[in-house]
């Protein structure tokens, strides 16, 4: 869980502590599923995913939590080189005319722990803090937060301040390869062995002695936030985030095409992204009770210095169904503009730019999602709850760069996946 989504149910538990009731233990399970399929008709990536989370709460602002995630990942990954009109080889796989190339070996298993615990230092101040680890077959994480929170005018408001770091090390399955080389030349760097002794290194060139082998990648994180009770029924919340990443950032597994005056590929090369990425987000959130019903409205402003900009708008309204049944509808869209270093292809022959990608996540994009929660308190100690939503991403499927061959093919196919949640949470 990020920094800023840790700070923000800190404070809305915090700010609605007199609707609260502490407990000895918590609990919540879930399992999440969801599966891609795109407009080509080919399926993706599907994923699942368990998550369970336990609490020891001894007051509303004084509990330590533990949570641990299980991701399964399996099925086909876009892996950047576009569709063309002839048959495409990528060494180990083969891609019919027209289809968009998928690697189809793409799986992968990650297990993810956090421990965050929330300490008052007095009646009107209290620090938030946590310690997160995860690891993949090809990528390990660490990090650390602190943040402060102090209330003023009756508790009605909360000033927060928070930071958080973050060690990460990619260690790629086929090594790594230098930028813009062809993908059927040799590895430039093999992937590091598991050892049962140490040799030094920990660059991603051979054995190493290090707990995190590979490349590594540091993320500095800062937050300042204010929180308001506008009355008995309204919260207001604004917060500024601000990120900093240094080192590996490019995507060892993305491929470019490089195609010839008449749009077809003549060869396809790894990409190259900057070794740097500042990062900085606003987001404002309105919640307001409606009778027994609640309205949540968030809005977030997303930028960063490789040219990327984001809008997303996010609606749930909370509505009560009597005394044990509720309904959570949810809309959210978000629009985003491409990283100043996108490319479609790379033309055969011309200079190689600086950085270049072909990774449809840093292209402009639209993600509208629409879904609905359902939940049933079995009595004061458990709850179930059922959630549904269909994600759909579409991009510029017939870009003006587009030359010869490519403005034949989709480019940018919809993408849609189906998200499936089951969760349980309660008390004892």
């Amino acid at each position: 869980m990020q920094l800023k989504e840790k700070l923000g149910l800190a404070v809305c538990s915090l700010l609605t502590a007199t609707q609260s009731q502490a407990a000895d233990w918590l609990y919540d399970a879930s399992v999440l599923s969801y599966s891609e399929k795109d407009s080509q008709q080919q399926d993706r990536v599907s994923v699942i995913e368990p998550v369970i989370s336990v609490t020891k709460q001894n007051a509303v602002d004084d509990y330590v939590q533990f949570q641990a995630v299980y991701d399964s990942l399996s099925g086909a990954s876009p892996n950047g080189a576009n569709a063309a009109g002839v048959q495409q080889n990528f060494n180990n796989f083969l891609v019919r005319p027209g289809f968009t190339p998928l690697d189809p070996g793409f799986n992968d298993t990650r297990f993810a722990f956090n421990l965050n615990w929330l300490k008052p230092f007095d009646r009107l101040s209290r620090y938030l803090a946590g310690l997160s680890f995860s690891s993949e077959t090809d990528y390990k994480s660490a990090g650390a937060n602190f943040s402060y929170l102090q209330d003023f005018d009756h508790k009605r408001t909360t000033l927060t301040f928070g930071g958080a770091y973050s060690y990460d090390a990619v260690n790629p399955h086929g090594g790594f390869h230098d930028p813009f080389t062809s993908i059927y030349a040799l590895p430039a760097t093999p992937a590091p062995q598991t050892q049962t002794s140490p040799s030094g290194g920990g660059t991603g060139s051979g054995e190493s002695e290090s707990l995190f082998p590979g490349k590594i990648k540091q993320t500095f994180e800062g937050i300042f936030g204010i929180s308001h009770v506008l009355n008995r029924f309204t919260l207001l919340n604004f917060t500024y985030g601000l990120s900093y990443v240094n080192g590996y950032q490019t995507d060892p597994y993305k491929i470019i095409s490089v195609i010839d005056s008449a749009g077809l590929p003549v060869d396809y090369v790894w990409e190259k992204r900057p070794g740097t990425r500042l990062k900085q987000t606003l987001k404002g959130s309105f919640i307001t009770a409606i009778g027994r019903d609640s309205l949540h409205l968030n809005y977030r402003y997303y930028w960063d210095d490789w040219g990327i900009h984001t809008n997303t708008y996010d609606v749930k309204y909370h509505l009560g169904l009597g005394s044990l049944l509720y309904l959570v509808p949810h809309y959210r869209l978000s629009q985003q503009t491409q990283a100043n270093f996108y490319r479609l292809s790379l033309n055969n022959g011309q200079a190689l730019p600086e950085f270049a990608s072909a990774d449809y996540r840093l292209a402009d994009m639209t993600t509208t999602t629409l879904g609905s929660m359902f939940g049933v308190r079995l009595n004061a100690k458990l709850t179930l709850t059922a959630n549904i939503e269909q994600i759909r991403q579409t991009g510029n499927n017939h870009p003006a760069i587009a030359i010869g061959d490519q403005r034949r093919h989709d480019m940018f196919p919809d993408l849609t996946f189906w998200a499936l949640t089951f969760g349980v949470r309660g008390k004892w």
